[in-house]
Parts: structure tokens; C-alpha cells; sequence
């Protein structure tokens, strides 16, 4: 049987989100990667960070059931690649989620303006919804 919840109960799960994403001293982050996602949030990445985009503090609103992150800018890319996911940390360094990335015409959690980056140029974090 499938567990169905009220959206008073959905909404109050995504602000224990956003505060879990805003403890800590620094603002949390979407560490973006390419190639592929590892099977948990615990396990080490396979390849190289692309490029972190730093989140405001708070991180974000819950909007119509879902969680919106804002980030502050547009984040330097440090290595060229292809974007396909992203890990989430908060403030304290502790792993909160991983995601996929897509292009603004995808179905990713995180949507870039684009998804091929280069480094020295400047990734541009177009939406990040978590629902």
C-alpha cells in the first residue's frame, strides 16, 4: 500500500529540509558532476566536481509543495564536462541529497542553462525545485 500524506504534512517535510540545508555556518551548496550518479548519497563520487553553486541563506521558499533553492550567482566552473547530477550540502558539510541535472528543456531537479560546461566559464543555475 502506498503512503499518501496531507499537504500540511508534505509542507512542513520540505521546511525540515530547507533548515537541514541551512545549518551549519556557510551557506549550502549543489556540488554539480558529470558522468554517473553514485547509488547513495554516502557513497564517493566517481568523477571530478564541475562546479559548486553556493544557495542564499535561507536556501530557498516552499512554494506551492515544493521546495524553490535560490542561488546567490552565477558559479565559477572549475573542469570541463557534461552536467548529469548534483549533491547537495548544507552549511556543516553533511551530504543531504543527490539529484540530476538537466538542460532547461529537461526533467532534472536541477535545471542548467546549459549542461556542457567549460571550465573558466560561469555555470548558470536556471531552477532547483524539490518536491
Amino acid at each position: 500500500m502506498t503512503m499518501t500524506i496531507s499537504t500540511e504534512h508534505h509542507a512542513a517535510r520540505l521546511e525540515g529540509t530547507r533548515a537541514f540545508l541551512d545549518e551549519g555556518a556557510s551557506p549550502a551548496r549543489v556540488r554539480i558532476y558529470g558522468g554517473i550518479r553514485p547509488a547513495t548519497p554516502a557513497d564517493t563520487p566517481a568523477s571530478a566536481m564541475l562546479v559548486e553553486v553556493r544557495l542564499t541563506k535561507p536556501c530557498g521558499s516552499v512554494i506551492d509543495g515544493h521546495l524553490v533553492l535560490t542561488p546567490q550567482e552565477n558559479a565559477l566552473i572549475a573542469r570541463t564536462g557534461v552536467a548529469s547530477w548534483a549533491r547537495i550540502v548544507n552549511g556543516a558539510e553533511i551530504t543531504a541529497m543527490d539529484l540530476d541535472c538537466s538542460g532547461l528543456g529537461g526533467t532534472g531537479d536541477i535545471r542548467l542553462a546549459q549542461t556542457q560546461l567549460y571550465a573558466g566559464g560561469y555555470a548558470q543555475m536556471a531552477s532547483a525545485t524539490l518536491g
